[in-house]
């Protein structure tokens, strides 16, 4: 067999049991994953408080965890609290928002239909009557979604086991992992070590990098976004705010989903102030995310911003809501097996 078909067909099967293992991971091992993205979090301060302060690795590791972990269920009190009041106010209020935007489709609609007769004399069945349908699923697969939302947020504190047994593993991951790594290349032969060395440190920079930027700037654009609905006392500010932060998550994608739509409606509304306001907010955003994110990123995670995109649509197809993070985790992955194997034997066979 052709030695490069047999490295293409490698690539395959790696990338199938890279995917299948993630699968698996993330069901059995999820309290272990979340220590090495928190572990990935607090690795920089730890590093920055062993160096300044005459102290261990482990005690700058219990310093650090324990502020990390408080931050972190304050953020979750917050977060549940305002999210859980926001939706079921949401929920009970979805029937008359369903007839407002009823009413406001029917009056759009109205317009369109009578500009249509006024081109082509004639329209071949009403559009209210043809939308009405598509509506009704609207609305009623809102009501779907917030209410699987509630049940989640309602078990948020059986999670706080996970977070526990995350942060004892977070302990011993940050603590030992130099300890760690030297077992894991001692169990690698000699003449592959060189190669083994310089995957992990492109995975693990990859990854780290990943994590760490990517939950820095989407926390910076949710943050921005809550302070900025609640001055502008806009209803549901930490639901909106939320929603920026996934959207910002998204390569291509980002802020102006949550916000462009909600500046044409106050300008629909007539409530020029809003509108100016919602843009500066949105500015703020985009310019503070441009100014942090070189300086965030850098050139941790190396993936094209459409790489990136397809990475996560094929990780929700294939993984479901956790291929979110773990699409491009595993691109990550892949991209460092790439670049240091398969292309070097690749231009070895040309």
């Amino acid at each position: 067999m052709n030695r490069r078909l047999r490295l293409l067909i490698a690539l395959l099967l790696t990338s199938v049991g890279i995917i299948v293992a993630a699968r698996y991971a993330i069901q059995y091992l999820g309290p272990f994953l979340l220590a090495l993205m928190f572990a990935a979090i607090i690795d920089p301060f730890v590093n920055l408080l062993e160096k300044k302060l005459p102290i261990s690795r482990g005690f700058s590791v219990l310093l650090v965890l324990l502020l990390f972990v408080a931050l972190l269920g304050l953020i979750l009190f917050l977060l549940v609290t305002n999210l859980t009041a926001e939706l079921t106010h949401f929920l009970s209020l979805l029937p008359r928002y369903s007839t407002y935007w009823e009413e406001w489709l029917r009056t759009l609609l109205y317009r369109i239909e009578n500009l249509l007769l006024v081109i082509f004399n004639e329209i071949p069945a009403p559009i209210a009557e043809v939308v009405q349908p598509e509506l009704d699923q609207v609305t009623d697969t809102l009501r779907k979604v917030v209410g699987w939302v509630l049940g989640s947020l309602s078990g948020l504190p059986n999670f706080g086991f996970t977070v526990i047994i995350a942060s004892i593993a977070t302990f011993f991951m940050s603590r030992d992992k130099r300890v760690f790594g030297e077992f894991f290349m001692g169990l690698v032969p000699k003449g592959w070590r060189p190669q083994a060395q310089h995957v992990k440190d492109e995975i693990a920079n990859g990854i780290f990098g990943f994590l760490r930027s990517q939950l820095t700037l989407i926390s910076l654009s949710g943050s921005l976004a809550v302070i900025g609905l609640t001055a502008l006392r806009i209803r549901y500010a930490w639901l909106l705010g939320l929603l920026v932060a996934l959207f910002d998550f998204l390569p291509l994608i980002g802020p102006r989903t949550i916000f462009v739509p909600m500046i044409f409606y106050y300008l629909f509304m007539g409530n020029i102030a809003y509108a100016v306001w919602l843009t500066v907010i949105l500015g703020v955003i985009l310019i503070s995310r441009q100014l942090a994110e070189p300086r965030i990123i850098g050139a941790q995670m190396g993936l094209h911003p459409l790489t990136s995109l397809t990475a996560v649509y094929l990780g929700i197809r294939l993984l479901g809501a956790s291929g979110f993070i773990l699409g491009p985790l595993i691109m990550v992955v892949l991209k460092a097996i790439m670049v240091v194997i398969f292309i070097p034997a690749w231009k070895k066979e040309g």
